[in-house]
């Protein structure tokens, strides 16, 4: 069962978008080593107006070296045509709950708007 925290909207650069955090089951099994009961994948989707711009990013758990975002719309001026990209781990990315001035860092970063 998915459950879903309400939809908000942020705006940056005058252009708006939603996004949600929705849990996503359990978190990945590795292909090797010991697997420990971890606490289920969170995943924050954010989504342009023009549904040009559509990304989830996997919140990271404490532990974690990096954190993955995984693009599905057309638009991603970081790395155009990339599927999958690594993102650089910040400080409170591994909030349940990521706060609107969160979402508008990376969706910054995504528009290469920060390193």
């Amino acid at each position: 069962m998915y459950k879903r925290q309400g939809k908000r909207k942020v705006n940056v650069l005058g252009r708006q978008y939603i996004w949600y955090v929705q849990d996503g089951g359990r978190a990945a099994v590795p292909d090797e080593g010991f697997v420990a009961e971890g606490e289920p994948a969170r995943f924050l989707h954010i989504i342009s107006s023009n549904k040009r711009f559509i990304v989830h990013y996997r919140l990271p758990q404490p532990g974690d070296k990096a954190a993955v975002l995984t693009v599905e719309g057309p638009d991603f001026p970081r790395a155009p045509g990339a599927k999958r990209v690594d993102v650089p781990r910040w400080r409170h990315d591994s909030n349940p709950y990521p706060t609107a001035d969160f979402v508008r860092r990376l969706i910054g970063w995504c528009l290469g708007l920060e390193e």
